[in-house]
């Protein structure tokens, strides 16, 4: 398995007022640490010891055949150290903090060529612990922890087909909860302050191949029912990712057009009192990004993906760095010291990378 070692970029935002010129590229800093293993469409999730697990991914340029990341990876102090072995490999899988410190790591593909896994594992804080099988196959999925602690599992592929069904997983087991009215994968979804949970975009088969999607929905967990947003999106969308902010409202990141690389979106929208409103631009387009989006702490939103990081904060987007490497399915995780770390990615010759960057936004 190829491994890139290429040097860890530290990236301090400056606390400045006002409209700052675009930022510089991140000078690079002395050879440090990097992942252990070069990956792309993997996971990274915070742990409550402030440490962060790195699950799966593609392993090799253009993510392809059946080399896949099978260990984790267990960041902490600056570093990277072997993490233990999955059950099996999986990239475009969904990874979850649980209530109780565990990581749900449920379905995804084992490799380019198979349907996706219907198995799903928890991480305990020293291994991988096998759960009960998945109601369904699924990759391409999203998964989002409800109120009450239970995971919400929303669509995905089961291999060609997309799905409308939806499970939750209730800490030990899965059951199967009221489906879509549609199917939908490659959708972004989040938790809204009311406990409801909103899946905006993505892409269904029709008898004429793939088609994208300008609909979104809202799940009640209290009621197990879906409801239809009102109106549409201004474009149909997938590849995009949805983010909740504190007062209630949702930012719906970038996304895709058309298998295209010009089809790429810079801009956002934001979900409030129903309905869609447009958003600011962001200082580049991104897609790929369901892993790299993420509501810190302090209700700011940072995305990754691309050639940047930027952070999105009372009504617009500042953007913190712009580095020379593209990442596009990197994954993202807020730590303890207010900075992101972002991880892997391939760029635009899917040629995936072992960088890391690692951005202070205090």
């Amino acid at each position: 398995m190829r491994r890139l070692t290429l040097p860890l970029l530290l990236v301090v935002l400056a606390g400045c007022a006002g409209n700052p010129p675009a930022p510089e590229p991140a000078p690079p800093a002395p050879p440090g640490d990097v992942m252990r293993v070069a990956r792309a469409a993997h996971t990274a999730t915070p742990l409550p010891d402030g440490r962060v697990v790195v699950v799966g991914g593609c392993a090799t340029d253009g993510c392809g055949g059946t080399d896949l990341a099978v260990a984790s990876e267990i960041y902490a102090g600056g570093g990277f150290t072997a993490g233990p072995p999955l059950s099996g490999p999986r990239f475009n899988h969904t990874a979850t903090a649980l209530g109780d410190g565990r990581v749900l790591v449920a379905g995804g593909f084992p490799d380019e060529r198979s349907a996706p896994n219907g198995t799903a594992e928890v991480f305990t804080g020293d291994r991988f612990a096998p759960v009960g099988a998945m109601t369904a196959r699924r990759g391409n999925h999203t998964a989002t922890r409800l109120r009450d602690g239970r995971v919400l599992l929303v669509g995905g592929v089961s291999g060609r087909s997309a799905l409308a069904t939806a499970e939750v997983f209730d800490g030990d087991a899965f059951r199967a909860v009221a489906p879509m009215p549609g199917p939908r994968s490659r959708h972004g979804a989040a938790l809204l302050a009311d406990g409801r949970v909103l899946v905006v975009g993505g892409q269904a088969a029709t008898p004429h191949g793939m088609a994208l999607l300008d609909t979104a929905l809202l799940y009640d967990p209290a009621r197990d029912v879906w409801e239809r947003v009102p109106g549409r999106l201004p474009v149909p969308a997938y590849k995009l990712a949805v983010a909740p902010l504190p007062d209630g409202r949702a930012l719906v990141v970038g996304g895709q057009t058309a298998d295209d690389p010009d089809a790429r979106l810079a801009t956002t929208l934001v979900y409030a009192d129903g309905r869609f409103h447009e958003g600011p631009a962001m200082a580049e387009p991104r897609y790929k990004i369901s892993d790299a989006v993420v509501t810190l702490p302090d209700g700011r939103v940072a995305v990754a993906g691309g050639f940047g990081v930027e952070v999105y904060a009372e009504g617009g987007f500042r953007p913190v760095v712009r580095g020379t490497v593209e990442r596009q399915y990197p994954a993202m995780a807020a730590l303890p010291d207010g900075s992101v770390l972002v991880t892997g990615g391939y760029d635009d010759r899917t040629r995936v990378t072992a960088t890391v960057l690692r951005v202070d936004l205090t």
